[in-house]
């Protein structure tokens, strides 16, 4: 079994439910948003699930599950909420030879902050092995699920510190995109990165660059994703400044 774990779900379509599921840090800069635009985050966040859940559901070969329905022995695939899979990953992961964990070459799609993260984005995606690189980044990896792995399949950044550890002779690299990280302008990390929370210019900013970032083509590489960046393109259209 494959299995597709979506970890910290949230029920985006009940205001109350996020407002009391929300990190404080984050509670300014969704009080931002709200001003700023006519679209409320939580129902923003809502449409770009829908479109994740939309993509999990058409990886071949693969069921989504709650982690306690998942058996011991099956292979998890860990991702968040907004992020999508190649539709033939789980047939990827079938056809490698056996191992502990598997991971594939990283790949985003978002607004870089500045020309320094672009420059860095762009190395990293020529020379994986970038000094400070994650090897384990969100979704760009599967585990066997057995005792003491969910620790690893809910953090990808333990998962990375299990990897360097001295795990890479149990772990398989594979070859090709298998995932996107689908960065969102209400992603946390755009609205407050490196804990420094976004100012509404930089937020309107970023707003016109994300307007523009879906209509773009297709990364190399990423052709599978899109209809799923067409309908984000179609978000970011419905996504209009509060008068």
């Amino acid at each position: 079994m494959i299995a597709i774990w979506v970890r910290r779900t949230v029920d985006w379509s009940d205001e109350e439910v996020v407002d009391g599921q929300l990190r404080d840090e984050l509670r300014g800069q969704v009080d931002l948003w709200n001003a700023s635009f006519t679209m409320p985050f939580h129902l923003f966040r809502q449409r770009v699930r829908e479109i994740a859940a939309d993509n999990h559901a058409a990886v071949e070969g693969a069921v989504c599950a709650d982690w306690e329905e998942i058996p011991e022995g099956a292979l998890v695939l860990p991702v968040d909420d907004d992020d999508w899979f190649a539709p033939g990953v789980a047939g990827e992961l079938a056809a490698a030879p056996k191992a502990e964990a598997y991971y594939w070459g990283p790949r985003w799609l978002q607004v870089e902050r500045n020309l320094g993260h672009r420059f860095y984005v762009a190395r990293v995606r020529l020379l994986p092995w970038t000094p400070g690189q994650e090897v384990f980044a969100t979704n760009n990896y599967a585990l066997v699920k057995r005792p003491g792995v969910e620790a690893l399949a809910t953090s990808h950044a333990v998962a990375d510190r299990w990897f360097k550890a001295g795990a890479k002779e149990r772990v398989r690299r594979l070859p090709g995109s298998l995932s996107l990280m689908n960065r969102t302008l209400g992603s946390s990390t755009a609205l407050r990165w490196k804990r420094v929370p976004i100012t509404g210019e930089e937020l309107l900013r970023r707003f016109r660059r994300y307007e523009r970032l879906y209509d773009g083509p297709a990364p190399r590489g990423l052709a599978w994703s899109e209809p799923y960046r067409r309908r984000m393109a179609e978000l970011m259209r419905e996504l209009e400044l509060a008068r």
